[in-house]
């Protein structure tokens, strides 16, 4: 897991081409599949080589950290 300082959040996202998606609330979560903006997203992570975000709810993040997991194994 990888940390993002919030001033460098804005830069990290536009690098990764989603800030403008996240700003209008155009994303979903990958477990919840409720609407992620600026205001909600927990994490990020990368699936297939594509960006995905998960939200702030407790129960999204920590199935997302076991997918992480899994992932790597």
């Amino acid at each position: 897991m990888v940390a993002v300082h919030d001033m460098d959040l804005e830069k990290a996202l536009r690098r990764l081409g989603i800030y403008e998606r996240l700003v209008k609330g155009a994303m979903c979560c990958m477990i919840c599949e409720g609407s992620v903006n600026l205001e909600n997203l927990g994490a990020l992570m990368r699936v297939n080589g594509k960006i995905k975000v998960i939200c702030d709810k407790s129960a999204c993040l920590s199935t997302a950290m076991g997918m992480g997991r899994a992932l790597k194994e």
